[in-house]
C-alpha cells in the first residue's frame, strides 16, 4: 500500500503532552494518527463525542441581549478587522513568550 507524508500544525505543549500519553501506549506520533484515521473511517465519523460546554450566565445574557437588540453597539467591519489584528498580535506575542 502506498504511503504519503501529511503535515499539520499543533500547539507545541499539546504535542509534547500527546506524545507522552501515546508513548505510554507503545505508539509514536505517526502510528497514533494512523489509529485515529482508521477509527474515523470505521465509524464514518469521529471516534468520540463532541459537546459544547455549558454556557455561563454571562454568555447566556449576552446571547439574549443580541437576540433582543438590547445594549447593542454599532461596529464597522474596519473596527472588527482592527480588533482581530490586535488579538492575533497579542496571541503571537504570548506564544513567543512560552
Amino acid at each position: 500500500m502506498e504511503t504519503i507524508n501529511v503535515t499539520f500544525r499543533m500547539n507545541k505543549k499539546d504535542k509534547q503532552e500527546f506524545e507522552e500519553v501515546i508513548k505510554g501506549l507503545g505508539l509514536n506520533l505517526s502510528s497514533a494518527f494512523n489509529v485515529f484515521a482508521k477509527a474515523v473511517i470505521n465509524r464514518n465519523g469521529l471516534p468520540f463525542e463532541l459537546k459544547n460546554r455549558e454556557l455561563s450566565d454571562e454568555t447566556k445574557r449576552r446571547i439574549y441581549n443580541a437576540e433582543h437588540n438590547i445594549d447593542m453597539e454599532e461596529v464597522t467591519i474596519e473596527q472588527l478587522k482592527k480588533e482581530w489584528e490586535e488579538i492575533k498580535r497579542e496571541r503571537a506575542k504570548a506564544q513567543n513568550l512560552s
